[in-house]
């Protein structure tokens, strides 16, 4: 299983810096994020990948529109399919999708399933045409309300079902999904069912930043998540992919790049390399 560097884990730092740190560390793989490739440029972004040789298996990331309407909606499916062209042309795989929160005149989880499923059929024509894969991915309960409404893997496939594999996939992010009891049996139907599109690992344990949640990601093993588990059920499954490094954590961000990326080298390394040497 090959590292990739999400560029979440070095979100302070520029794309142009984070590829070269990257490419020298050995790191053969990059998750991008959406609006670093936009503020690069799609031309450059490409340069600077064959420059160093590293590949983008991910970018990262799309959708919020369960609580959206109107001209906020309209808006949201513009970005959607401009991720769809950038990817198309860097020739990345998968997009990230994250389906939105919930409205406050709407609570019920079931009724934003069905506006995100409505939007996936929507969007239907521009993934065909891109060749790129959406994967939505579950988002830690947490946020279920201003972020996602969608938080395990068997609700991801529920909303999906149906629609063409090759199209639509399933993102199993460790820290968002660790503490589902259904997480293998779901994980295993995902595999079944062709749908496991891509895999982050990162790491959990409280007391969680205020109010910051989301930035209280750990670097893999430095938490209390099962990594080792969750990813012998991930090859279990089927998945064969890279393993993406994804930390939102303020005391990393406020490393230097060079001993950011080596935490990321030496983590993949205790938590996978050792664990799973083919």
């Amino acid at each position: 299983m090959k590292l990739c560097l999400n560029q979440a884990t070095t979100m302070p730092y520029g794309l142009s810096e984070t590829i070269d740190a990257a490419a020298r560390a050995g790191i053969p793989h990059i998750g991008l994020w959406v609006e670093p490739v936009e503020a690069t440029g799609v031309a450059a972004t490409r340069r600077l990948l064959a420059d160093t040789g590293v590949t983008a298996t991910s970018m990262s990331r799309v959708g919020f529109l369960a609580d959206k309407s109107g001209r906020e909606l309209d808006q949201a499916y513009d970005a959607v399919r401009r991720a769809l062209a950038a990817c198309a042309e860097l020739s990345v795989p998968t997009l990230s999708f994250v389906a939105g929160g919930l409205p406050a005149h709407d609570r019920s989880i079931r009724s934003a399933e069905a506006r995100v499923r409505d939007a996936l059929e929507r969007l239907q024509p521009d993934v065909a045409a891109s060749g790129v894969r959406l994967q939505l991915e579950p988002i830690h309960p947490l946020f279920v309300n201003d972020r996602s409404m969608v938080t395990t893997v068997g609700q991801a496939l529920r909303i999906v079902d149906g629609l063409p594999a090759e199209q639509y996939g399933v993102l199993v992010d460790s820290w968002a999904t660790f503490w589902d009891p259904e997480f293998e049996d779901s994980v295993a139907r995902a595999g079944a069912d062709g749908r496991l599109a891509g895999y982050q690992i990162n790491d959990y344990a409280l007391p969680l930043p205020f109010p910051n949640n989301m930035n209280g990601r750990l670097m893999p093993g430095d938490g209390v998540i099962d990594l080792v588990g969750m990813t012998r059920t991930m090859r279990s499954a089927g998945y064969s992919g890279p393993v993406e490094n994804e930390v939102f954590n303020d005391e990393i961000w406020r490393l230097p790049l060079a001993e950011i990326v080596r935490l990321t080298v030496e983590s993949f390394d205790r938590v996978i390399t050792r664990n799973f040497p083919d």
